[in-house]
């Protein structure tokens, strides 16, 4: 099992980015523009994704109310679209024609790269240290479900949404280009982020995987059901063997998760059948350290995502 916090990306890391800014719809806000119902606009301002944010127009006649501070005027619509792939809070993408490239500039040593809710055929990650290349890869991500000659012949591809990297070499000025590429249509791409990954053990059999349901049902008096469908929020349940030698460190990680959002994961491999069910870019809700036993530690440990 291993937890990635991540850097916070900001001007100064994301050095590059072929998703426009302001993009479509994203004009950049003008104190002197009367806007109308449902017009939309954008405050860009040098920082991350807190202070880039697109507005839409709440009323008619709109002249002159900043959308960061006027609430009655403006309707908050989250980062813009560049920035929506490094929103870790939300589960919004990056939508942008294909091919997406966009570069990180961590400035620090990073050994972990994670990314969500893709929709691309590939994705290529290369990272280069003083010019040189260090790392370079590629990952077929379309996928199909095949477990009978039916579904061998009929079964529709798909795309594989995850990816997490765990062997990044660790350089201190290693400069990380990350390319997604689609046959067809735009690509997209959810919650991103880089840091260097904490080992936090082993995770047992009988891992859980579930989700909490925002959906309503709703009946009237003659039994009729009203659906509403809402997003699922994944959560997973898992048992970790720690050596005794490790207790420590993994106490210091579980502090500094304290109110954080990380990716966790408790497998290193992407292609493999559970990976996604059992990973999560959230916190956790549990994290209790068992030390009944004389040389290794159970983690028992209930995670959240957003």
């Amino acid at each position: 099992m291993r937890v990635t916090p991540p850097l916070k990306i900001t001007d100064a890391i994301l050095t590059s980015s072929t998703a426009a800014e302001p993009g479509t719809g994203e004009a950049a806000y003008n104190a002197g523009t009367n806007y109308g119902l449902n017009d939309t606009c954008s405050v860009i301002v040098s920082g991350d994704s807190t202070t880039r944010h697109a507005y839409q127009s709440l009323q008619a006649g709109n002249v002159g109310h900043t959308p960061a501070s006027s609430t009655t005027w403006w309707n908050d619509l989250g980062p813009t679209n560049r920035w929506k792939m490094f929103n870790l809070t939300s589960n919004s993408q990056t939508v942008a024609a294909s091919p997406l490239p966009f570069v990180l500039t961590p400035g620090v040593r990073v050994n972990s790269l994670v990314l969500s809710r893709m929709v691309a055929d590939s994705v290529t990650v290369t990272m280069t240290s003083g010019g040189v290349t260090v790392y370079s890869a590629t990952w077929n991500l379309s996928t199909r479900d095949v477990h009978d000659f039916y579904t061998y012949c009929f079964e529709p591809f798909s795309t594989a949404p995850n990816l997490a990297l765990y062997d990044l070499p660790p350089y201190t000025n290693g400069v990380v280009t990350v390319t997604l590429t689609r046959a067809s249509g735009n690509v997209s791409c959810g919650p991103t982020l880089i840091g260097s990954a904490e080992y936090i053990g082993d995770a047992e059999y009988q891992a859980k995987s579930d989700v909490i349901n925002f959906s309503s049902i709703t009946r009237n008096d003659f039994g009729d059901a009203a659906l509403t469908p809402r997003r699922n929020v994944p959560k997973t349940s898992q048992t970790l063997w720690l050596d005794k030698s490790l207790v420590k460190r993994v106490s210091k990680v579980r502090d500094a998760l304290n109110a954080a959002i990380a990716a966790w994961s408790c497998l290193d491999d992407s292609t493999d059948g559970y990976f996604d069910v059992l990973f999560v870019i959230g916190f956790p809700r549990a994290f209790t350290i068992d030390v009944d036993y004389p040389d290794k530690a159970l983690v028992n440990l209930e995670l959240e995502g957003f």
